[in-house]
């Protein structure tokens, strides 16, 4: 299959495995301060602002154009189609998501291309809550002169 990348099943799972090792360092320590009760301003940001479960973010997908051996158990889930023995995410299955994928793939392509600002320190998600009547943490009041980004 021309443009197709077909994985063997202990490959997709080694790839599945070591990326939710990677995500955990974030999801785990998020887990445990939910657990406790406590919030991180900064570190829980994806989860607080965007509302993005755990659970979801710790679900790897091997994106379009690959083709899964023996995952079956991906059928089950919004896109995926039979294929060859396999599983593959078929895009056009998910016609809903359509316009945000085009518009996340030319933001990160945009993105890549540029040197990166990395003078603001974090201000923009200070800002965001910066006299708000119900900040969600504590909130130091003060302005940076001169702040550009």
């Amino acid at each position: 299959m021309p443009g197709v990348e077909v994985l063997a099943e202990a490959e997709w799972r080694e790839r599945g495995a070591a990326y939710r090792q990677r995500v955990r360092r974030f999801t785990g320590p998020h887990r445990e301060r939910k657990r406790r009760g406590e919030a991180h301003p900064v570190l829980d940001f994806l989860f607080t602002y965007y509302s993005h479960r755990p659970a979801r973010l710790e679900e790897w997908h091997p994106g379009p154009g690959v083709v899964l051996l023996g995952g079956a158990e991906y059928l089950g889930r919004p896109g995926y189609v039979a294929d060859g023995g396999g599983a593959r995410l078929d895009p056009p299955a998910l016609p809903r998501l359509a316009p945000t994928a085009m518009f996340v793939r030319t933001l990160l392509t945009a993105t890549a291309a540029r040197p990166p600002r990395l003078s603001c320190f974090g201000l923009h998600e200070w800002a965001m809550v910066y006299r708000s009547p119900t900040p969600r943490h504590a909130v130091p009041h003060w302005r940076s002169p001169g702040h550009r980004c």
